[in-house]
């Protein structure tokens, strides 16, 4: 089950309340209403966040969690590596401001600067990459703009974890946003945490390093549901 947050794809705009407190709320309302019994959740950035609060706030409703380079930063850590380096707290306005951009321009040109921006990506990502971007609410992308951006708050949410956890990270120099220390340091927070670096992955891993990322999260479904 894929859903949508609020402000994404289809669902709706969510009229401002983007806040984690309210999309772990949404999902919680959802796996209540399709009655599921205990589902492994997870996602990517901030779905990842949403999941990981979720797993900690509502531990009757999981069974186990899996985050894909979620927002993780210690203290000091500068996102990206190498030549492109950038501070943890313009985070938000420089996301909102990039997919902005891509919402507005010509979907021509925004296929043609995917695909040079992205070259990492198979070119059947491209597309749903760019739809996405389309889709997202103007009132979302005002929001995340202000949004605050406490990047080292997640260690005391991931102590609370009482399922088990998989933690898939890339490479810091291609954009990745979780290091290895804070991948160790979020291991040594909670001993259900396993952690997958994915070497010359960005920040979208499964995009990436799909063959990486599939094998690591089959792996970790075959423990979770056969210690069920």
């Amino acid at each position: 089950i894929l859903p949508d947050a609020r402000g994404h794809g289809k669902s709706a705009s969510g009229k401002g309340d983007y806040a984690t407190q309210q999309r772990v709320a949404d999902l919680a309302g959802l796996i209540e209403a399709l009655k599921l019994e205990r589902p492994v959740v997870g996602g990517h950035s901030m779905g990842a966040d949403t999941s990981m609060h979720l797993a900690a706030e509502y531990p009757h409703l999981t069974r186990g969690v899996f985050l894909e380079d979620p927002p993780i930063v210690l203290p000091g850590e500068q996102l990206g590596g190498g030549e492109q380096v950038m501070d943890p707290k313009e985070l938000g306005k420089m996301m909102a401001k990039y997919m902005r951009m891509f919402k507005l321009m010509p979907r021509f040109i925004g296929l043609k600067m995917a695909r040079k921006g992205m070259a990492a990506y198979p070119d059947d990502e491209i597309q749903p990459w760019l739809d996405s971007k389309k889709r997202l609410s103007f009132n979302f992308l005002g929001s995340m703009a202000t949004m605050p951006m406490d990047l080292s708050a997640p260690f005391d949410i991931i102590r609370k974890i009482q399922s088990p956890i998989l933690l898939i990270i890339g490479d810091k120099e291609k954009m990745s946003i979780v290091s290895p220390k804070a991948a160790k340091k979020a291991a040594e927070a909670n001993a259900k945490l396993k952690f997958v670096q994915l070497e010359g992955a960005s920040h979208d891993i499964r995009r990436t390093r799909f063959d990486g990322y599939m094998p690591a999260l089959k792996n970790f479904l075959a423990e979770v549901y056969g210690g069920a």
